[in-house]
């Protein structure tokens, strides 16, 4: 069997996927590279940087592999590792290690069927969070809050111990997971997770409309070893959103209801909005959005602020950027931090 390989340092060919490179194939196998290199100059209290001048550089590194099996018709084995090395302030840990994994899986894809993996996946919950997730410089923090004090796994889009199907038929995308829980985590107040997301994009000429709707719900254990945050025990949501995208301009909208069952108090109930607004001007795209995470009960919201970006395609992949990000409302106290982000960042 023929087959042939390629020095990384000298990699110039491209795969399928858009931003990865492919390092071997052969007649059953592929194997791609995938990552990021982003630097960040920030000033603000809404920033990594707080009241001074910081900047940060970090990036993220991942392979895919796929192996096709004989034994079955149209059917591989697909795989993915990716780490992150101190990325966007919402989406990381930055403490104790500077390399983290961000997504770890393993599964079966069948060219009909769909995929059904395991391991640390993109939840479905991402059907919908994605279209606010547009910014270089800023990543979206209403949704899903206070999961991760029953899954301490959990972290904005992913989690450990989950088993998920991915489906698309005629353009109608549908995610399905379970979430289990990690066995040699020290995860030990999750019981269970479900997620469940559906997306379809409409299109007429220039003019899109991408409707999307997502739900989840987890439970803590009866009698865990620690009981977390404010005794909650069950956290439901379901997210709702839309995009609009017309030639050079879009927009999207998207809302969702938290309630979160506690110990011998009444529950915690949230309602989460975000939205995003974009026009591209050949080699520049300006944008800009608005969110809030409404307590019920509060008169001052959980989170509010509003942000605007100008995005500077300076090669292919390659972007620099410059962000104010303004915060408005924090743990239902009104502020007034903001912070200037100036970031240069190549996807590979």
């Amino acid at each position: 069997m023929k087959t042939k390989t390629i020095p990384i340092i000298i990699l110039t060919c491209m795969s399928s996927s858009a931003l990865a490179m492919n390092v071997y194939k052969d007649d059953k196998t592929t194997l791609d590279i995938y990552g990021r290199l982003e630097y960040q100059f920030s000033h603000g209290d809404s920033s990594f940087a707080g009241d001074d001048v910081r900047n940060q550089l970090g990036g993220r590194l991942g392979i895919y592999v796929t192996r096709d099996l004989s034994l079955l018709e149209d059917t591989k084995i697909i795989g993915r590792l990716e780490w992150q090395l101190r990325t966007e302030k919402n989406d990381n840990k930055t403490k104790d290690r500077d390399l983290d994994a961000r997504y770890a899986w393993l599964g079966i894809s069948h060219a009909r069927y769909g995929d059904l993996i395991g391991g640390r996946t993109q939840n479905p919950l991402y059907q919908v969070m994605r279209m606010t997730d547009k910014y270089k410089n800023f990543t979206p923090n209403v949704y899903n809050y206070g999961i991760s004090s029953i899954d301490t796994s959990y972290q904005y889009n992913r989690q450990d111990g989950t088993l998920q199907w991915n489906g698309q038929f005629d353009g109608h995308q549908i995610q399905i997971a379970y979430v289990a829980g990690n066995a040699n985590s020290d995860n030990e107040g999750l019981d269970n997770g479900v997620m469940l997301s559906y997306r379809k994009m409409l299109k007429w000429g220039d003019f899109k409309i991408t409707p999307a709707l997502a739900a989840s719900e987890f439970k803590r254990k009866d009698n865990p070893q620690k009981i977390p945050t404010d005794g909650r025990k069950k956290h439901q949501q379901i997210m709702g959103g839309v995009q609009l995208d017309y030639n050079a301009m879009s927009l999207a909208v998207t809302a969702g209801k938290i309630s979160i069952e506690r110990d011998n108090k009444p529950d915690n109930d949230y309602i989460s909005f975000d939205s995003v607004a974009s026009y591209q001007f050949n080699h520049i795209k300006i944008l800009g959005g608005y969110s809030f995470l409404d307590e019920d009960g509060k008169d001052i919201y959980e989170k509010e602020g509003w942000r605007a970006e100008a995005q500077l395609t300076v090669a292919k992949n390659a972007y620099l950027s410059l962000t104010y990000d303004k915060v408005l409302a924090n743990n239902n106290l009104k502020i007034n931090d903001d912070a200037i982000v100036l970031g240069l960042r190549y996807d590979f």
